[in-house]
């Protein structure tokens, strides 16, 4: 018996709300994990702090989704990382709270670049009425030493300013939860901003620093004349180029368009898999010691830095491994 378009249809319902369910049974999962593990990571923690350049080292031998990003310039500030931790943090009890949503903290020893002991950012997750939902997440300035300490050639600061002008239009406008396009575009501080990042895709010597992270913020509720600008910028089908136009303009000043990705590697692999990192780090020193001749100079100067790993890869390959302009003029 064949089966109708109608039937077809309702089929396809059918299993809409039954991807649904499944969606479901995996969120409530990871709630439950979660609150199984938090008391184990907190363990955890407090037994790697004093493991001498564990999270220096595990950042210069994470994922290739964090370490893709990270500059030379960026090794020393990263050398001084003492503590880091992940939170899904709207995570209310066993079966209630959003476990998408991720905090994620960073404490630091005195260095000469930062005057900051402690950074945090989080990331909110926002869920989709159709397809998967995005993270968004308030910029996080940092407090550089001096303007020439500063890593991200001021594009961090400006990110700040920019969103906090932001919320003080919304202030005037009355609706706490989105702006007028025209209106953020008059805005100097945008202008600042989208000067710097043009400044950087022009500068072929410009690097961008993984501290960059820091100012990423995803979806901004934008409209123009009323219309709403959703998180994959398209408010219908009908109005599809138009609406492309409109995020492009969006993502002019989105200073780290890859930060979504980074933060779901931080705590999907570095986070939960820090120690295999760190061992993996050990093996390939010993490895390196291993093969040395025996009449190769093995003196200090020689020994690799274990929290400089990063800086040890050919210079052709790390170029190719930072693709951080490509990724904002996509």
């Amino acid at each position: 018996m064949a089966t109708s378009t109608e039937d077809v249809t309702n089929i396809f319902q059918e299993l809409g709300t039954l991807e649904r369910s499944f969606a479901e049974v995996e969120i409530d999962a990871l709630r439950r994990k979660e609150q199984a593990l938090k008391p184990l990571y907190a363990r955890r923690n407090k037994l790697l702090s004093r493991v001498p350049d564990f999270w220096p080292t595990v950042f210069g031998n994470g994922p290739e989704d964090v370490r893709q990003f990270i500059s030379p310039n960026d090794l020393q500030l990263l050398s001084s990382i003492t503590s880091f931790s992940v939170e899904r943090y709207q995570i209310k009890s066993e079966t209630d709270g959003e476990p998408r949503s991720l905090r994620f903290t960073f404490e630091f020893a005195d260095n000469d670049i930062i005057e900051d002991k402690k950074l945090v950012k989080e990331f909110e997750y926002h869920a989709a009425e159709a397809g998967p939902g995005s993270m968004v997440s308030k910029p996080v300035a940092i407090k550089f030493k001096n303007k020439k300490k500063d890593l991200t050639s001021g594009l961090l600061n400006a990110a700040a300013e920019l969103y906090q002008a932001e919320e003080v239009l919304k202030l005037k406008s009355g609706d706490d939860k989105e702006i007028n396009i025209v209106d953020r575009e008059a805005l100097w501080q945008y202008e600042k901003l989208r000067e710097k990042l043009s400044q950087l895709d022009e500068d072929a010597d410009m690097e961008t620093s993984f501290f960059a992270w820091f100012g990423f913020r995803g979806a901004v509720n934008a409209t123009d004349k009323g219309k709403s600008v959703d998180a994959n910028g398209l408010d219908g089908a009908e109005e599809e180029d138009e609406d492309d136009d409109e995020f492009s303009e969006l993502l002019e000043v989105e200073v780290f368009p890859a930060g979504e990705e980074v933060a779901i590697a931080l705590a999907e692999e570095l986070w939960p898999d820090a120690i295999d990192y760190f061992v993996s780090a050990q093996e390939e020193v010993a490895d390196d010691f291993d093969g040395m001749d025996e009449g190769e100079p093995s003196d200090d100067e020689n020994a690799p830095e274990l929290v400089e790993v990063a800086e040890d890869e050919d210079e052709d390959d790390a170029d190719q491994d930072r693709p951080h302009k490509k990724q904002r003029k996509a």
